[in-house]
């Protein structure tokens, strides 16, 4: 066999070996195995000790360090997407949101982000929008007394009292030394008028943190604003409500910040005061004027009782003397000046004429001539 005839068989004989190197996985051609994924967990580590160092912009820049190692890492995008909410970048965090949920975001990373998404909600004033979000947060990590605290607070900004109390009460219980809490559990039982519910609150709050301003303000609120408080007429109501205000200027030093309604509320107080001794005043004044009409009354009827009484003895007319005839009836009355009837003369006859009456006196006799 030739040099040349060698050539094209020793070609094909190379040929069936590689193919037999790659269906056998021979050493020809190795399978290539994937680089192992880098967890930039130090520089994720930095990006957040920067964060909440408030160095927020090398918060950015460490966190894109992280990402260079591991594009997919959504811890790092965390700490770039808060510190971007901290910059008022928000739409590179809620870029970095989109990103975080097409790359399987855990379910604290969700709440950390629907919390910040809550927030945007709170100073658009929307308060639907923030509830919802805050509601997200809380149950996508329900062990969380601060999340559930936030939604408390939201329906307590839309008053909405009946669902406030008990995710309220849920954060106090989860955290039981978290003042704050303490506090807005004792505003949604204040909304709710359980008065003595929402003291207690408030004193807790004090033991936890006997300098807490707010706690005070909010006691002198209550008694400003309760109807009705066991045992406390309205002056020792209105009056405890004013020392609460004071001393709550008193803990802020006399500074209190501009718009503070202390004052005004103090005003208020007093004029509750004036407008009950006005009212108290009104009333006894009334039951005075009630009480002279009423004697004023009966002293005149004692008066008409007494006149009438008089009257009736005088007006009787004489009695007849015992004995004496009656009058026959249709007789004609005596004449006036006539000499009362013989006793025991008969009467007259029904229809009989008069008597005819006695003769006229014979004239004196004449004198003599």
């Amino acid at each position: 066999m030739t040099g040349s005839s060698w050539r094209p068989l020793r070609a094909t004989a190379l040929a069936l070996a590689l193919s037999l190197s790659l269906l056998t996985g021979g050493p020809a051609l190795a399978k290539r195995e994937p680089p192992p994924v880098v967890i930039p967990t130090a520089e994720t580590q930095q990006a957040d000790q920067l964060y909440r160092a408030g160095k927020y912009t090398d918060a950015v820049a460490a966190a894109k360090t992280a990402l260079n190692k591991n594009e997919r890492y959504t811890p790092a995008m965390l700490v770039m997407a808060k510190s971007y909410y901290k910059l008022h970048k928000y739409e590179w965090m809620k870029k970095l949101w989109e990103m975080m949920q097409a790359n399987g975001a855990s379910e604290a990373e969700k709440s950390d982000i629907y919390q910040l998404l809550g927030f945007l909600e709170v100073d658009a004033k929307n308060v639907p929008g923030a509830i919802a979000l805050f509601k997200q947060a809380a149950e996508a990590r329900p062990e969380n007394s601060i999340l559930w605290n936030n939604l408390g607070a939201e329906y307590l900004t839309a008053k909405n009292y009946t669902e406030a109390t008990p995710v309220l009460e849920k954060s106090v219980q989860l955290q039981p030394g978290f003042a704050k809490a303490h506090l807005n559990l004792g505003d949604a039982y204040r909304g709710d008028k359980q008065y003595e519910k929402a003291h207690a609150e408030y004193d807790k709050a004090l033991q936890l943190f006997p300098n807490y301003a707010d706690a005070v303000f909010n006691l002198g609120i209550l008694y400003l604003d309760a109807d009705k408080i066991p045992n406390m007429d309205l002056f020792a109501k209105e009056n405890t409500a004013i020392q609460y205000f004071q001393k709550y200027k008193g803990m802020m030093s006399g500074s209190l910040p501009p718009g503070d309604p202390t004052d005004t509320y103090i005003t208020e107080a007093q004029e509750g005061i004036k407008k009950e001794e006005k009212r108290l005043d009104r009333i006894k004044k009334q039951a005075e004027r009630d009480a002279a009409r009423a004697a004023k009354k009966a002293a005149d009827d004692a008066k008409k009782a007494a006149a009438a009484g008089g009257a009736g003895g005088a007006a009787g007319a004489a009695p007849a003397a015992p004995g004496a005839a009656p009058v026959a009836p249709g007789a004609a009355p005596a004449a006036p000046g006539a000499a009362p009837a013989a006793p025991g003369a008969a009467p007259a006859a029904p229809g009989a004429l008069p008597a005819a009456p006695a003769a006229a006196p014979a004239a004196p006799a004449r004198p003599p001539k």
